[in-house]
């Protein structure tokens, strides 16, 4: 199901992004909000003449009804899709990553540091704070309480926790850009701990 969607949108050049609050992003991001919810947004170019974005936006409502119709409530919801001035902006809201990573069958996981591990990943090697420094898990200061979202990308997207960001993993392909946000690029899992 979620393979149509995504054939649709390489046709058509879209990519998902994510973001929560008011304002939707102008780069493809992926947010986390207080509550678990992830909102996925893509921004892409839309400008070939043979694109229609009303059969795309009609073929992307019927892919949600489809996912959706397994559950007592819908637990993706489609919060923006539009085309302006030669851009396509799609916004998709997952009630958690376990639909996110149903739904796109890419890792995205969101929890506690011990539920991560719990889940297999492992958090033990080297990490880096907000400011690059290498540390490990155990020199956080209440790593026990800390969340991660875990995740792997095939594209450079920006990642906007709710938290204060307090390590990323140490791979080259997460770079803290501010209190709270984080640009994640293909590379493998990469982790952001946060609290």
């Amino acid at each position: 199901m979620r393979k149509s969607v995504c054939f649709c949108l390489l046709i058509c050049m879209l990519s998902v992004l994510i973001g929560c609050g008011g304002s939707v992003p102008k780069e493809s991001t992926i947010a986390v909000d207080k509550k678990g919810k992830i909102t996925d947004t893509i921004v892409e170019e839309f400008d070939k003449d043979f694109y229609d974005s009303e059969e795309l936006q009609g073929e992307i409502e019927s892919e949600l009804a489809e996912y959706n119709k397994n559950y007592a409530t819908d637990h993706i919801t489609m919060k923006k899709f539009e085309v302006k001035d030669g851009t396509a902006t799609l916004q998709l809201v997952f009630d958690g990553s376990e639909y996110y990573e149903d739904y796109t069958e890419t890792t995205l996981f969101n929890g506690t540091v011990a539920e991560a591990q719990a889940g297999g990943y492992e958090l033990n090697g080297e990490l880096l704070d907000a400011d690059g420094a290498k540390l490990s898990l155990g020199d956080l200061d209440g790593a026990d309480e800390a969340k991660v979202l875990v995740m792997e990308t095939d594209e450079t997207v920006k990642v906007e926790v709710p938290g204060t960001i307090l390590a990323v993993s140490a791979g080259g392909n997460v770079n803290v850009t501010g209190k709270k946000q984080a640009a994640v690029a293909d590379g493998g899992l990469s982790y952001i701990i946060y609290k």
